[in-house]
Order: structure tokens, then C-alpha cells, then sequence
């Protein structure tokens, strides 16, 4: 129950608090700070939610301030009843020192029991602190309108966003399942084209998805696997693209499934390759030889479906493009080029020298157009669909106006060349291998080598062995200590630098005003992103900044990938009934949820 403290007004709904947070005490003047603590406020006096939406996100912006400071906040029943009609949520909003970036609080709302009425609830703001003050508005009530039906299930682009069957704005929250696209071409299970890959066979179980809070799923094709082809890999086998001739009717089976648990569906072409050769990789881009084909077929399956989304290829990259080709024009128009990767069964990886051409997304959106489909149509960027900076001027014509841009933003990665000693320590030897103290449980710290020494043995030159792995969001400044030493010496500190790059840099922060800017003529999805998940990892440092941001822009976002890989990166789970991995897992869950770590 919320009590108001005594002197002050209880206010009805959800409100803040104004008698709450610190001013100093004591008998003698008050140092002031060196830093303003500034205001904080809900965005608005009031939200609405339709109770189909199955979430809804309330910001609190800071005003004026940069000193670090938090403020709690609770959830309060009105006639919406926590348990029934949302879930009750309570935690502490945190501003670290320069911050000023709004905070989100993400309100599941309950679907399970539609009802027809409007039902209202409350979240307080209170206990600020370090001087924080609260400003207005003091109250927000947000209200659950009522549905008489479930809303249709569909997705369509108006403008810059997406809206469902009932018009109303959507933000894709989902997950992508990887195997489709490798199993039937490598012929593991003949009798099930997903290969298991999310712990149980034929695909992904729903309800495990579902009680993340998703509402899309994306599923990953292989082009030679739908068309039904045979094809050749780099030791020379034949092989067929379908070995069980069951690929389009499991697919079918999947996208009726998740469009029956309320799930929205990304179908895309992850695998592709020309001529005869055997897609068994990513290759560049998508190719004139079968890719047209591959996307007339599949949006002839599935256009009477409106719940379903084309994503015309995964991650473009244009290595090997022919000078003086642009890659931009390249990516909507189609190119040539000197090769192509390929392997096989046994990983035999080869790059096959060859003039072979692309096709680009402007011909693989008019194929599908050509079928009548009408669908919503994803098309990615260059650099992996790391890079988007040109999407816009680039933007294939689609007369319909149902088409959305797509980025895959993955931590953006660093290692050290050089190492600068800080304090040389005592008692090392030559060749000692020195482990440097691990930035967090996420990044790899790097590993150093002896390689002189001076008096009273203490280092005076080492060698980097491994760079180590660091967000380059958040590179080590200060000197570091060893964390570990193969021999007996102590007290040595070093300096990293000589910083090179070991992921694109198109995820920095800096950059994300580019895909902002883009976002107000387009919808964005970040159909794809990942994190560190290897076991005992905790947190997800670079998703747990951008997810508010993307949040706060409406971007859609799914991770990648609900499977049981036992991969150190990029799994979201570790079993089929949706346990979480360590780290990465953990925390896009909690963000899925409305758990509010941010």
C-alpha cells in the first residue's frame, strides 16, 4: 500500500512524490555540489495501452542535471489489478554522472482474459536521491482500453511505423531461430529440417517463446533447401537441397504455428548461392541465378498471410565487388564480382574465383510485388547490415510504401597492440605470462609475455600475446594490474593502447543518430543481436544501453538466436523450455519481460 508521508498530498493515480529525495542538513552552510542534479518527470500526465498490446513503456526524462542520481518507482492497483490485468512492477531508475538520457519502465499487460471495459493503475516515482529533484507532471494514470476481439493479426508500415490489424502502433519484440538454413543442406535429419535446434524437434516450442512476452519470430531459409535443387559443395558432393522433400511444408507448418500463439513471422533468405555450388555459408549477397526464383515462390506461399514478413537477404557484405562498382548501388541494384565463399560436409572452406552477379533488393522487393503480395518488406544495409548510413539515398521504390530498413547492431569490439608499463613490480622472469585483471565477466582481458626485466627482477619491456576483447564503448583508461602471472613476481600495472578494431564500429553510440535519423522516414528492426553468454557471465553491457535507446525510437528488436547452441555468444537460451543463458540470455529476457535494469 502506498503511504504519503506526513506533511504531504496523497495524490490519486500514479504519482511523484515531491516531499521525497534529500536537500542537505546540518547546522553549518551546505558545500554546494559541483554537479546540478537536475529534475525528473514522466513524459506525460497520461498513457493509454490497448490490453492486446501485451506491454507498454512509460519514460521518465531528466532535465537540468548530470550529477549521478536514482529515483524508485512502483506500480499501485486502481480498477487494473496487479496479477489480472499487469504485472506488478517496482525497482530504481539510475542517472550516472553526465547522463541525461531518458529511462524507460517497461508495464507488461495482461492478454490472457480479454475484457471489454477500461481499467486504470498507477506507478509512483519516490525516494530521489543525491539532491534530485521532481518536477511535473507529478501524476500519470495509465489507462488499459478494453478489446472486444483479439486484434487481427497483421503488420503493415504507415509512414515510420508499424501498426497491427487494428491500426494500433507495434514494436516487434521477438527472437530469431536458427536451422533452417543449414540443417536439410547438410543432410543431418532428413525428417526434420529444423534439426532440433531449439532443444525439441520441428522448430521452436511457442510457449516458451510466449512466456518471454515475444510477439515475432524470425526464421532463417535456405535458398537451395525451398527451391527443391541439387548442388555441389568444395569436396564435390552432390548434394540435395531438400533430402527429405518435406522443406516448404515444415516451413508452412512453422508460420501457421506462431501466427496461431499470436506470433508475428519473419521469413528470410539467410543462405544463397550461384550456379550449381551448394549454399552451405553466407555468401556476398544474393544472386540472378536462383534468388528471384526463391522469393516469387515464397511470397506466392505466403501473401494471403498478413502476420508474415519478407526480409529479402540477411547480412550483405561486398568483398570481392568489381571496380568501380559502388556498394551501395551494388545492394539495391545488383553487381558483379571476382568470387564467392563456399564449403562443405567436412568444412573444406574455399573461395571460388569466378565472375558471378548479384541481384539487388530493388528486383528481389519487385518479384515479390509481382505476386501480389502485399507484406511488409525488410531490406538491410552493407557491412553485414551493420552500416545504414546511406539506406535513405539508396532506398528501393516500393509502390505500396510497405517496406522497413533492418540493421544488425553487435558489440562494437576492440584489442590492445601495445601495453605501456605503468609500475614494473618486483620478482618476474623473463617469459612470465601475465593475465591482466577481466574488464567485467563479458569482455577478455589481454594476456602479456615478459620480456625484460631490471633491478630487483621488475618488468622493464613485455610483448602483448592477445590483444584481449573490449567494448569499445567502454576501453580501460587507467592502468591495470595483472589478475594473474604463470611465475611469482607482483605489483606490475600496465596501460593498453595500439587499440585496433576486431567488430565494424557502425554500432558505436556515436552512429546511432544515423539509424535515428533514418527512423523518422522508415521503420527500423534490428532483426538481429547478440551478446556475451558463456556461463557465469553477468550482464550485457552493450545491449543494456541500447535496448532503452532503441525503445525510446520504437525500434523493433529480436535476438538472435532461440537455440541450444553451445556457442559463447549469441544464444538467448540453454534449454527448450526457454531457461535463459548467462549474461546475454538474462538480460534480453528481463528486457522482453518489463524487467527494468535500465
Amino acid at each position: 500500500m502506498l503511504r504519503p508521508k506526513t506533511g504531504c498530498t496523497l495524490v490519486l493515480g500514479i504519482f511523484l512524490s515531491a516531499c521525497g529525495g534529500g536537500g542537505a542538513g546540518g547546522d553549518g552552510a551546505a558545500t554546494p555540489p559541483l554537479l546540478p542534479a537536475g529534475t525528473v518527470a514522466f513524459s506525460s500526465s497520461t498513457y493509454a495501452v490497448d490490453q492486446s498490446a501485451g506491454l507498454l513503456t512509460v519514460t521518465v526524462n531528466r532535465t537540468e542535471g548530470s550529477r549521478d542520481v536514482t529515483v524508485a518507482y512502483a506500480t499501485a492497483n486502481g480498477t487494473a489489478a496487479a496479477g489480472v490485468d499487469y504485472t506488478e512492477r517496482s525497482g530504481m531508475l539510475v542517472w550516472a554522472a553526465q547522463d541525461t538520457a531518458p529511462k524507460t519502465i517497461s508495464l507488461p499487460i495482461s492478454a490472457a482474459a480479454p475484457r471489454s471495459g477500461d481499467r486504470t493503475f498507477a506507478v509512483q516515482l519516490s525516494s530521489p536521491t543525491n539532491s534530485l529533484a521532481l518536477g511535473t507532471p507529478l501524476t500519470t494514470t495509465v489507462t488499459i482500453t478494453g478489446v472486444a476481439t483479439p486484434a487481427l493479426p497483421a503488420v503493415s508500415v504507415r509512414g515510420n511505423r508499424l501498426l497491427d490489424g487494428s491500426g494500433n502502433l507495434l514494436q516487434l519484440r521477438g527472437v530469431s531461430f536458427s536451422g533452417f538454413e543449414f540443417v536439410a543442406i547438410g543432410g543431418w535429419s532428413p525428417s526434420d529440417p529444423s534439426g532440433g535446434q531449439a532443444g525439441q524437434p520441428n522448430g521452436p516450442r511457442w510457449s516458451a517463446i510466449k512466456a518471454w512476452n515475444a510477439n515475432t519470430v524470425r526464421l532463417t531459409l535456405n535458398e537451395t533447401s525451398w527451391l527443391g535443387l541439387t548442388c555441389v559443395d568444395t569436396d564435390g558432393v552432390t548434394r540435395a537441397g531438400d533430402p527429405g522433400g518435406n522443406y516448404r511444408s515444415a516451413i508452412a507448418t512453422q508460420v501457421n504455428e506462431a501466427t496461431a500463439a499470436g506470433l508475428y513471422v519473419i521469413l528470410e533468405l539467410h543462405w544463397a548461392a550461384p550456379g550449381n555450388t551448394c549454399p552451405m555459408l553466407q555468401t556476398q549477397m544474393a544472386n540472378a541465378d536462383h534468388s528471384l526464383d526463391f522469393w516469387t515462390s515464397v511470397a506466392t506461399q505466403f501473401k494471403s498471410n498478413s502476420a508474415v514478413m519478407f526480409s529479402l537477404y540477411n547480412e550483405p557484405f561486398f568483398f570481392g565487388l568489381n571496380s568501380p562498382q559502388d556498394e551501395w548501388s551494388a545492394l539495391m541494384r545488383g553487381g558483379t564480382f571476382s568470387y564467392y565463399p563456399a564449403t562443405s560436409g567436412t568444412h573444406n572452406y574455399r573461395n571460388i574465383t569466378t565472375t558471378w552477379t548479384s541481384v539487388g533488393m530493388q528486383a528481389m522487393l519487385d518479384a515479390v510485388r509481382a505476386t501480389g503480395a502485399t507484406n511488409v518488406v525488410l531490406v538491410s544495409g552493407v557491412e553485414f547490415g551493420n552500416n545504414l548510413s546511406n539506406w535513405q539515398a539508396n532506398a528501393p521504390h516500393d509502390s505500396l510504401n510497405q517496406t522497413a530498413a533492418v540493421w544488425h547492431p553487435y558489440p562494437p569490439m576492440q584489442g590492445s597492440t601495445t601495453a605501456a608499463i605503468g609500475s614494473g613490480g618486483s620478482g618476474y622472469a623473463i617469459g612470465d605470462i601475465l593475465t591482466l585483471d577481466k574488464p567485467n565477466t563479458v569482455y577478455a582481458p589481454a594476456v602479456l609475455r615478459v620480456t625484460a626485466v631490471g633491478i630487483n627482477s621488475a618488468i622493464t619491456a613485455v610483448a602483448v600475446d592477445n590483444g584481449g576483447r573490449y567494448l569499445q564503448t567502454a576501453l580501460p583508461l587507467a592502468p591495470i594490474a595483472q589478475g594473474s602471472t604463470s611465475g611469482t613476481g607482483s605489483g606490475a600495472t600496465f596501460t593498453l593502447g595500439g587499440w585496433g578494431n576486431l567488430s565494424s564500429t557502425w554500432s558505436m553510440p556515436q552512429n546511432w543518430p544515423v539509424v535515428q535519423a533514418l527512423s523518422v522516414r522508415f521503420p527500423v528492426i534490428l532483426s538481429e543481436t547478440g551478446e556475451h553468454n558463456a556461463p557465469g557471465t553477468v550482464g550485457s553491457p552493450f545491449l543494456q544501453r541500447l535496448l532503452p535507446f532503441a525503445d525510446a525510437n520504437n525500434w523493433s528488436v529480436l535476438g538472435c538466436c532461440w537455440d541450444v547452441f553451445a556457442e559463447q555468444d549469441n544464444v538467448l537460451i540453454k534449454d527448450v523450455e526457454g531457461t535463459p543463458s548467462d549474461g546475454y540470455g538474462r538480460v534480453f529476457r528481463d528486457w522482453m519481460t518489463g524487467v527494468a535494469w535500465q
